[in-house]
């Protein structure tokens, strides 16, 4: 396998393993068993909440489109990425100072994509 497309193998499958937390963390904050460091109103704990879902349900979906180098893939996952990133800065300075690690990884299929973009949009 070539070393670019191994790449982006491991871009895709270190994507879904991410889309896959958020997915958990979801499911645990429905259990009841997440907590946040400060009480929370429950307007704020159900945008967590759903933001959870909605970055690994539509993370989860893209992924076909990423690996496939369709446009719709790049896009969608552009789209997560960002919204991701953006809930992920609003968390850590409103709610929970951890929320800052969610950052990193949408950080950097985001800078996978930009630097790959020709190979999804047909630019060069």
């Amino acid at each position: 396998m070539e070393r670019k497309r191994m790449l982006l193998v491991l871009v895709v499958l270190s994507a879904a393993l991410y889309y896959a937390m958020r997915l958990a963390i979801f499911y645990v904050s429905m259990s009841g068993n997440m907590e946040f460091a400060e009480e929370q109103s429950a307007l704020v704990k159900d945008f967590v909440d759903y933001s959870f879902l909605a970055i690994g349900v539509l993370g989860l979906l893209m992924l076909p489109g990423v690996y496939l180098l369709k446009p719709w893939g790049f896009w969608g996952t552009v789209a997560v990425s960002a919204y991701s990133i953006a809930f992920d800065l609003w968390a850590f300075l409103m709610v929970q100072s951890s929320a800052a690690m969610g950052i990193i990884p949408a950080a950097v299929i985001l800078g996978y994509l930009l630097m790959t973009s020709h190979d999804y949009l047909g630019e060069r």
